[in-house]
């Protein structure tokens, strides 16, 4: 069952890829890409933890298709922010119950991206300010505080990679959207513990 779900997530992710909202259109072989990556992520973490359930491989895979658009465009639509966002309401983040403290959650990231936009003048873009508030909401507390985490650290070690390598400078912006999404994975698994 979870291989089936894992199988039709990653295929509707690159179905979709027109309305991603990016500003190219995607390659068949980069939607290709996208639905395996969609299928292998999920099938991973549905044989690595016994508690995944089938709708993470829709945040699975909308995480992976802002991977691809950001990577690709150096933009987050709102339309992929917001989806992210109302993944709440298809039960696969916090509980009813819980809605408040992810709103909290989400503007509190939010606003701590918010101040880094402004202090870098726009070197952290806005999407990635929207998007991180998004997995805040989508996440709750404390797994959004893991995705934080993971995704700035993975940042952080690839840019560290990439100045050592001198592939880039230190002025040189990356795309944060791709380890924000990597981020989001790793808090879906700190959430369903």
């Amino acid at each position: 069952m979870a291989g089936a779900a894992a199988l039709a997530s990653g295929i509707a992710a690159g179905a979709l890829a027109p309305w991603w909202g990016g500003r190219t259109t995607p390659s068949r072989r980069v939607r290709w890409g996208v639905a395996t990556a969609v299928w292998l992520i999920s099938l991973a973490g549905a044989g690595w933890d016994s508690h995944w359930r089938l709708w993470n491989d829709g945040f699975v895979a909308l995480g992976c298709v802002v991977a691809v658009v950001d990577a690709r465009d150096r933009i987050i639509p709102n339309r992929l922010v917001a989806l992210t966002a109302l993944w709440t309401l298809s039960g696969g983040a916090a509980p009813w119950a819980h809605w408040l403290a992810a709103l909290e959650t989400g503007g509190g990231i939010f606003l701590f991206y918010l101040v880094i936009h402004l202090l870098t003048r726009g070197g952290l873009g806005m999407g990635d300010v929207k998007y991180g508030g998004a997995l805040g909401v989508a996440l709750g507390w404390p797994a959004a505080l893991a995705a934080l985490a993971a995704g700035v650290w993975a940042a952080g070690i690839y840019a560290l990679y990439l100045l050592v390598f001198r592939k880039k400078r230190r002025t040189d912006a990356i795309a944060l959207g791709p380890f924000l999404a990597f981020g989001g994975i790793i808090g879906i698994l700190e959430r369903i513990h």
